[in-house]
């Protein structure tokens, strides 16, 4: 669950905070209007590429993906010319999404890694946190569930306000109840679940925010894991929300998980046959989506309930169909995905190390040579500095070479400092 939050703090134009509004009650399509209409009159390029990345997660959501993606391209190559760091690490979480969702693992990794990589080049503080969250999100689309409850830990360590807080528990507990459905101890298993519990609680903390994507995705999760550790009617009350909330905005991710709580739920309480008829439908919702781990309840409860009925042929059935999903489970690459993305991480270290200064870390001639060919042909004139610094000699011959060091460390940071992100 993306966020899609502004960048804080600032102030924004009319039409960037009609666009909040919108998205803040679930209306897409029209955010994503109102966020194109304020990139038109943003006043520099980076604010621009931030509203577009607002626009793009607001069609993801209305499921646009084509949409979303042709728009993340083009502000993924914006970001990188220009040297946006925040702008491309959060669009390319959103790359990633979409080669996960679509089953493409390997450019999945690839991309993963890149944005992983940069963002330990950015400030660990509340500048972050979109960036952090919604790349927190991607590790759970991916499967990297123990990665994603870090970074969202981090991510609620370093949120502005409410708001930002309420997407990170709903986020975790989402990430909690993942990680409780591939746990096969029962005691962590348990553990998991009260986590998640109690992160969604506190998404939908009633002073907190009233985000409709934070609420849906906490009372969906927060229904089903209330089922399964067998409080009945809570599920059966937030089931019913989040359906609501859901049909309603078209979040159909989250309204499968509500099926399924209401599901578990119902078949709790009254061990009824008459729950066949919504395990179906949350079967024909999940034939809709990619996979996901919160169909293992649904597919035990479809057994039970054909047993109960005298239907074994079809119970037969179902259980072949189960098993051959959950050998397809035991042969899944999760592990070997999370290595090669780390791998990709330290093979950008290593790149970046070649090109970089070993004592101040600012680009090397490598790195200058190898940039200033394609600097010449996008901006040209280029303009090119010497510097030089009187008595450096003195320093090294008088106080030691360790103290130069650390003069041009010094430097190094003033000139980091007083530079523009293109310069």
């Amino acid at each position: 669950m993306s966020t899609g939050t502004p960048p804080k703090p600032g102030i924004m134009t009319p039409a960037e905070q009609e666009a909040i509004e919108h998205r803040q009650v679930g209306d897409f399509l029209h955010a994503a209007q109102l966020f194109a209409r304020a990139a038109d009159s943003a006043p520099d390029l980076q604010h621009q590429l931030n509203l577009q990345i607002r626009q793009a997660y607001c069609y993801v959501h209305a499921e646009f993906y084509d949409d979303a993606m042709a728009l993340a391209r083009v502000i993924a190559a914006q970001a990188r010319a220009h040297g946006h760091l925040p702008e491309l690490t959060d669009v390319l979480s959103m790359i990633v999404d979409e080669h996960a969702r679509c089953g493409r693992w390997a450019e999945a990794a690839e991309v993963l890694s890149e944005a992983v990589y940069i963002l330990g080049q950015l400030a660990n503080d509340g500048s972050s946190f979109q960036i952090v969250h919604n790349l927190a999100d991607t590790y759970r689309t991916c499967g990297f569930v123990e990665a994603a409850l870090e970074l969202f830990d981090r991510a609620l360590r370093i949120a502005h306000d409410d708001v930002d807080r309420q997407f990170s528990y709903a986020s975790m507990s989402a990430a909690y109840h993942d990680a409780a459905q591939r746990e096969p101890d029962p005691r962590e298993q348990h553990r998991l679940l009260h986590d998640g519990l109690y992160a969604a609680t506190a998404a939908l903390d009633p002073e907190g925010g009233r985000e409709v994507m934070a609420m849906c995705t906490a009372l969906a999760h927060r229904s089903m894991m209330l089922a399964e550790i067998g409080h009945y009617h809570s599920a059966l009350d937030d089931a019913r929300k989040a359906k609501l909330l859901a049909g309603e905005h078209g979040m159909r991710a989250e309204l499968l998980v509500a099926m399924i709580g209401e599901a578990l739920a119902v078949w709790g309480m009254t061990r009824g046959t008459e729950v066949r008829e919504l395990v179906e439908a949350a079967l024909s919702l999940a034939d809709e989506l990619p996979p996901s781990e919160f169909l293992r309840p649904l597919h035990a409860l479809e057994v039970d309930v054909m047993w109960q009925l005298g239907a074994y042929t079809e119970a037969r059935a179902a259980l072949e169909r189960n098993l051959l999903a959950a050998h397809q489970r035991l042969y899944d690459e999760r592990a070997a995905r999370w290595e090669h993305v780390l791998l990709g991480v330290e093979h950008l270290k290593v790149a970046a190390a070649a090109q970089n200064d070993e004592l101040t870390g600012l680009p090397n001639a490598t790195a200058f040579t190898s940039h200033l060919p394609d600097l010449l042909e996008a901006y040209a004139p280029v303009c090119v500095g010497i510097i030089d610094l009187d008595g450096f000699r003195t320093i090294n011959e008088e106080f030691g070479y360790a103290l130069g060091d650390a003069v041009l460390q010094e430097v190094a940071s003033l000139l980091e400092r007083v530079c523009r992100r293109g310069d």
